[in-house]
């Protein structure tokens, strides 16, 4: 599928939308400004169950009645009809009362797509699709590669273990899935929610966003983009377009300077909007570089330049899993898709607890892995760098490119970063003691984790 033929389904699809006249209350939440809509809106909550529902059962093998209770938990007061999963079409319905529809369909290789509006299960063929092998059995292959490990933490990291677990040490209410701690390159604790194990994990949500900083990172070791050149975005390639001034690294550092509801983009994310209307259309509001605002679309327009650089559709959908999951032993990674093959790389990733640990180590070692080097020298370093439009302050979190920086909270040791995510999903890296700590939650709406002190409590279990 060439770009031509990838605009061309754009305008098809999007002229297709307003020819059709039985979807009128669908229709306002289609295609919206920056693709921000409101999570109660019982359209949008439908694609959230249906996308949730359809992940977690399909790719992580969980059952619908704990789907329910976990996942779905902060939709619950919508009083909606519970999702209809289809193991026969590999597909889940999930109805918002209104007389709409909501559709994820799953691929083996690519994870699950919510449909647009629009779309019936008969359009399902017409979703972007790549092979890719299935991985094979790694039990005997030790960690980090493979699946082999034996973490036998102390009383000390075992008590901190269970504290993770109680829900209130760390954030009242807090419900964590997993703990992986790994120290000196070697898995030294694990522990899990019922339900959840080592190939059993949840969405990643905004730590995605450090994911997607590693495929730029990639792209950039082999000179397929520069950050300090303009991004290569397309939709801006006219003469005047102010927004052709953005770089890359204003992307990275979430200072484009452009119009967004900042985190909200859940018309793109449970709505069916692609990323490219939702991402590319905004205007600019601050000159790019001058000020911070985290925004997802920031994220989006990165891997919408990846895409255009690769001017290779296939090669673009196999691009994480052969550059970067493959590589590192990220077998239980998905990176899922709008339904034009746009990776929505800001949050819909499917991943476990020990996929992201090989992430934090890959950093921790500066982008080495096995002596096979992924990301360009130096970037670990450059993502752990304060963006300049954002200063740093004692007692607060800090922003780098695509990943936060902790090393402001107490005790929190020196060059300490993590990537975040709603809910508690964080991959934290702590290079003064050569350490990465993994926790992964479904934390419900309201309540805070407190990655800082579980670092803080895990690192003086090691005498630091």
């Amino acid at each position: 599928m060439t770009q031509n033929h990838t605009n061309r389904s754009v305008c098809l699809l999007f002229t297709c939308f307003f020819l059709a006249s039985n979807i009128a209350v669908a229709a306002s939440n289609y295609r919206l400004p920056g693709g921000a809509a409101k999570l109660d809106d019982p359209l949008i909550a439908a694609g959230y169950r249906a996308l949730f529902t359809c992940s977690a059962h399909f790719l992580m093998d969980r059952p619908l009645h704990d789907i329910l209770l976990v996942e779905l938990a902060d939709t619950t007061k919508l009083q909606l009809p519970i999702p209809e999963i289809d193991v026969s079409l590999g597909l889940v319905r999930a109805a918002d009362g209104r007389g709409n529809e909501q559709i994820a369909a799953f691929r083996k290789t690519m994870g699950c797509t919510l449909l647009p509006p629009n779309w019936r299960t008969a359009d399902i063929p017409r979703l972007p699709y790549v092979y890719r092998p299935m991985i094979s059995d790694l039990r005997d292959l030790p960690y980090p590669q493979g699946d082999a490990a034996d973490p036998r933490p102390n009383e000390h990291l075992q008590a901190v273990l269970d504290k993770a677990f109680d829900a209130s040490s760390y954030g009242a209410g807090t419900l964590t899935v997993g703990i992986v701690v790994v120290k000196d390159g070697k898995l030294v604790a694990e522990q899990y929610r019922q339900g959840f194990g080592i190939h059993q994990g949840y969405r990643t949500w905004s730590t995605a966003k450090s994911i997607s900083a590693s495929l730029i990172g990639i792209a950039v070791r082999d000179g397929l983009m520069n950050l300090d050149h303009p991004a290569p975005i397309p939709e801006w390639a006219y003469p005047g377009d102010a927004r052709s001034t953005i770089t890359p690294k204003h992307l990275m550092w979430m200072s484009s300077g452009l119009w967004s509801e900042g985190s909200n983009t859940n018309a793109v994310y449970f709505g069916g909007q692609d990323v490219i209307s939702g991402a590319t259309g905004t205007p600019l509001e601050a000159e790019p570089g001058t000020r911070w605002k985290y925004a997802n679309n920031d994220t989006l327009l990165l891997l919408r330049g990846l895409r255009h650089v690769l001017n290779d559709d296939h090669r673009y959908l196999r691009y994480p899993y052969d550059e970067l999951f493959s590589r590192i032993g990220m077998h239980h990674t998905w990176m899922e898709t709008d339904h034009l093959g746009n990776f929505i790389g800001s949050s819909q990733v499917y991943t476990t607890a020990r996929d992201l640990s090989r992430l934090g180590l890959l950093y921790l070692n500066d982008g080495v892995w096995q002596d096979e080097r992924i990301l360009p020298a130096g970037w670990s370093k450059f993502v752990a760098t304060a963006a300049p439009s954002l200063p740093r302050q004692q007692g607060y979190r800090g922003y780098g490119a695509q990943f936060w920086l902790l090393d402001q909270l107490p005790n929190v040791p020196e060059g300490t970063y993590t990537s975040a995510g709603n809910k508690g999903q964080y991959a934290t890296v702590v290079p003064e003691h050569n350490l990465v700590v993994v926790r992964t939650g479904v934390d419900p709406a309201g309540a805070g984790w407190s990655q800082g002190q579980l670092v803080v409590d895990i690192v003086e279990t090691f005498g630091g």
